[in-house]
């Protein structure tokens, strides 16, 4: 069973390990009055020590490959023992009893992700009551605060006694005041016209004076003003002054670090529109987008030539990123090459932001079909006016299962998610005693709440809408 061969059980010739000169026949068959004394010497040296040593070997490899053979055949009892119950069924049962095992080891996992989901909603109840620990805390605060504030009106309410007593001091000598007014009105009534007509004189004067003061200002505020236009006249000039130096510096003594700063902004740039030029020539241009995919521009007079676009992916970029649905990668990267030969005529940046467009509509709706992945078993298939992505949902208290499929024609996909509402949907029931209608209505009523600027996650929603209406 597991391939293991000994020496016994080998066909090859072994090696001899005999010195040659015990093999020479024709010396034995000399007589022994013909043997020198020296082939007894290193008989009795060399080869029955090395005999011995063989004799003595062999029986201990003998010894080793019995006890070998008893280990094996524990080790092989010991796995019988070991083996789980449940693998031995598997493996003595049918198909129809492997297919019911693996069907209750489904209902395991989703057991467990059930379970899962219990203990996340325990933990969003000690969340919650965390919450309301804290809001009792800021309820203590408000508390307190309000009995500072009580202090606060008890020290008011301490002093406003004494302002009163102060009001009713001012309020007497308001009154002296008045009898001292009234004893002046009653002193020479023409000492007092003299002084009033003097006053009204003075007060002429003065609001003459303040005329001229308020047209002095009038004045000075327009010549503030034009002062303020030929400062700002200046700054403009001198600003303009200095590009001009500036540039004139740059042309005559351009230094590594403007260089260098360029080429962090250039670099920026490229960073942010996810474009990136690797060759510039009055014949050639060639760019990388999102270092997954390069595009390559023959041009003629630089205008592109069309018909010679080429678009691949990057050997790199299949190494570092795993591909979760290579059917849709093959399809988006031909539906590229055919996107540029189909609009005709285009300048290279009408080629550039009609590629970049469309990749963006790719990844936003690769992203859509990685979420409803995670939940569901997802299947990708090519249809020849675009593919359709089919969602494995499981009835459990039904004990049925359905496939929900979400079907998008090449315009669709290509402008995700402008085209939102042109997306089919079909669902098929593969076994089990469900409604396909109500599902369908469930789905489609789910779509139509989805637009271009809300539809985050719509087809995961849409699948468990579908799971719910038989929970």
């Amino acid at each position: 069973m597991t391939g293991i061969r000994f020496m016994d059980d080998i066909a090859a010739p072994r090696r001899s390990i005999v010195h040659p000169s015990v093999l020479r026949p024709s010396r034995r068959a000399s007589t022994e009055a013909q043997i020198p004394l020296a082939e007894y010497v290193v008989a009795m040296a060399v080869n029955v020590p090395q005999l011995e040593l063989y004799s003595h070997v062999s029986k201990d490899l003998q010894a080793w490959v019995e006890r070998i053979k008893e280990i094996h055949m524990e080790a092989e009892e010991e796995v019988q023992k070991v083996t789980p119950p449940l693998f031995q069924e598997f493996v003595t049962t049918d198909e129809s009893g492997q297919a019911e095992l693996l069907h209750q080891l489904k209902l395991i996992k989703v057991h467990n992700h059930a379970q899962a989901k219990s203990e996340w909603y325990d933990w969003k109840a000690q969340w919650v009551e965390q919450l309301y620990q804290k809001a009792d805390e800021g309820f203590k605060n408000l508390e307190a605060d309000a009995n500072a504030l009580e202090g606060i009106i008890h020290q008011a309410q301490g002093i406003v006694p004494a302002l009163q007593q102060e009001y009713d001091g001012l309020v007497t000598e308001l009154a002296k005041e008045k009898a001292e007014v009234g004893e002046l009105e009653g002193c020479d009534q023409n000492y007092l016209n003299e002084l009033k007509a003097t006053i009204a004189e003075q007060s002429a004067e003065l609001d003459t004076y303040h005329a001229d003061v308020k047209e002095a200002k009038a004045k000075l505020d327009r010549l503030q003003e034009k002062l303020n236009e030929v400062e700002s006249q200046k700054r403009d000039v001198a600003s303009v002054v200095e590009d001009a130096e500036r540039r004139i510096h740059l042309q005559r003594n351009s230094t590594r670090a403007e260089i260098f700063q360029l080429q962090d902004e250039l670099e920026a740039l490229e960073s942010l529109h996810m474009w990136k030029a690797t060759k510039m020539h009055p014949e050639l241009f060639e760019f990388m987008y999102a270092s997954t995919y390069c595009v390559s521009i023959p041009c003629k007079r630089c205008r592109p030539v069309v018909a010679d676009i080429q678009i691949r992916r990057i050997e790199d970029a299949k190494k570092k990123h795993k591909q979760l649905f290579p059917v849709l990668s093959a399809l988006v990267l031909r539906t590229a090459n055919q996107l540029v030969t189909r609009d005709g005529d285009q300048d290279l940046r009408q080629l550039i932001q009609r590629l970049g467009d469309f990749w963006t509509a790719c990844t936003q709706l690769q992203t859509q079909l990685r979420l409803v992945s995670i939940k569901f078993p997802l299947t990708i298939a090519e249809t020849p006016a675009g593919f359709s992505a089919t969602a494995m949902v499981m009835f459990d208290a039904f004990k049925a299962k359905a496939l929900i499929s979400f079907i998008l024609d090449t315009p669709v996909f290509s402008s995700w998610p402008q085209l939102i509402q042109s997306m089919r949907c079909d669902v098929k029931v593969a076994y089990g005693a469900i409604d396909r209608d109500k599902i369908l209505n469930a789905v489609t009523a789910r779509l139509k709440q989805a637009t271009p600027i809300n539809n985050h996650a719509c087809l995961l929603d849409a699948c468990m809408e579908a799971l719910e209406c038989f929970a």
